[in-house]
């Protein structure tokens, strides 16, 4: 039995192909039947092959497209086939060793990068940073209570009565944004009013609703008028 190390030498085949721009979908389908049939029988040294069986694992139906594909292989160096010209003999195939740090079974394995963990089948893949911008806007959307807010506009100097207006008119509409306005998050919103002169009332019915003064033109607040 060989000294084979099965992910190794997979991976350094795949590798192979890849790089190898004379390889077909024949190489590659021909190659896996044989290798399957050298795993089974426990990377033997030589392999006694069934033509016919090998042609129906890799889904070949003419025996001069197999032996093309097989003379291919042969030549490139992936195995070495051994004709037998006797019809009661099958042919034999030596397989070569790849993954290894010399190229032969004496070799040390190549060292392989694992996935962490392998995606559930029709999963679609979201980049990380996708999600931690996708998480963070979300957090933005709306303030942790009414003193985030009041910390908010005392750093931007603008009235304490203001902050708590925005924040009741929001909070009772749920924090639903103005979206049309190019607004991502209740900063944005913020700034938006108090630079563009948005002015919020209160409701006497609803005195924690409020609405926004300024449905079709822009009320100019004046700030240094007492509240």
């Amino acid at each position: 039995m060989e000294k084979v190390n099965y992910i190794a030498h997979l991976n350094a085949v795949f590798e192979r192909f890849n790089n190898d721009k004379r390889i077909k979908q024949g190489h590659i389908t021909l190659y896996l039947a044989f290798f399957q049939k050298w795993n089974r029988e426990f990377f033997k040294k030589t392999l006694t092959i069934n033509r016919q069986f090998i042609m129906e694992k890799a889904k070949f139906k003419s025996k001069t497209t197999y032996h093309n594909y097989l003379k291919d292989l042969n030549d490139w160096g992936y195995l070495n086939y051994f004709p037998s010209f006797h019809p009661a003999r099958g042919s034999k195939v030596k397989m070569s060793i790849f993954g290894t740090a010399s190229g032969t079974s004496s070799g040390t394995p190549a060292y392989q990068k694992m996935a962490n963990s392998v995606p559930e089948p029709g999963q679609n893949l979201v980049p990380f940073y996708k999600l931690k911008t996708k998480e963070n806007l979300n957090k933005q959307a709306k303030p942790k209570n009414e003193l985030a807010v009041l910390i908010f506009f005392k750093e931007n100097n603008w009235p304490e009565m203001e902050g708590r207006k925005f924040y009741a008119y929001y909070h009772a509409r749920k924090w639903k944004l103005q979206r049309e306005l190019n607004v991502r998050n209740w900063k944005s919103q913020a700034k938006n009013i108090v630079e563009n002169g948005y002015e919020i009332r209160h409701e006497a019915a609803r005195p924690i609703s409020g609405y926004l003064n300024n449905t079709k033109g822009v009320v100019v607040k004046n700030y240094d008028e007492p509240l």
